[in-house]
């Protein structure tokens, strides 16, 4: 199996890492760490051969380049999620999170229909492959309050801001 990296020098942001098969996005890694990317893609597939970029890490890249340029959410990329029960319905509940708006995690625990699930949905934003296409820096506290973000706390601001949401502290 191939597959294909890309990166991208995004300000504030530092450097993305995107990685796809031929079927989609697998992985959107928020700093430079290539080799810790990798070790994770040679986890999840084995018999992964790394290749340069492809037509989907290249749209990939150029419509999330779009985004933190104040353009729409990069909701057209096409990703592959691992399917690991609670997880993969977090992450498809996250996806329908308008542009510009927040859940907590609480309402998003309600959503998948596990109310005392809050901490859960925590954890399934924090293991989520492909942050921004799957936008967990969406999701607060319940009481607004910034949580965890795998990116680190000064991207999930720089990525609030970005969509004009509101936050503390």
């Amino acid at each position: 199996m191939h597959v294909h990296l890309s990166r991208i020098r995004a300000g504030r942001l530092g450097t993305i890492q995107v990685a796809a098969t031929f079927q989609g996005v697998v992985r959107v890694q928020l700093d430079d760490d290539g080799d810790a990317m990798r070790a994770e893609l040679l986890a999840q597939y084995p018999e992964a051969a790394f290749k340069r970029p492809s037509p989907v890490t290249t749209d990939a890249v150029r419509v999330i380049r779009d985004y933190l340029d104040g353009g729409p959410s990069p909701t057209e990329v096409p990703i592959v999620l691992p399917e690991v029960g609670f997880a993969t319905r977090v992450w498809r509940q996250l996806q329908r999170i308008p542009h510009g708006t927040a859940r907590t995690y609480g309402g998003v625990a309600r959503s998948v229909r596990k109310p005392r699930a809050a901490r859960a949905v925590g954890q399934a934003c924090g293991r989520n492959p492909v942050p921004l296409l799957v936008p967990c820096h969406r999701v607060l506290a319940a009481d607004c309050r910034l949580g965890g973000y795998s990116g680190g706390l000064d991207v999930k601001r720089a990525l609030l801001e970005l969509e004009g949401i509101e936050y503390r502290g």
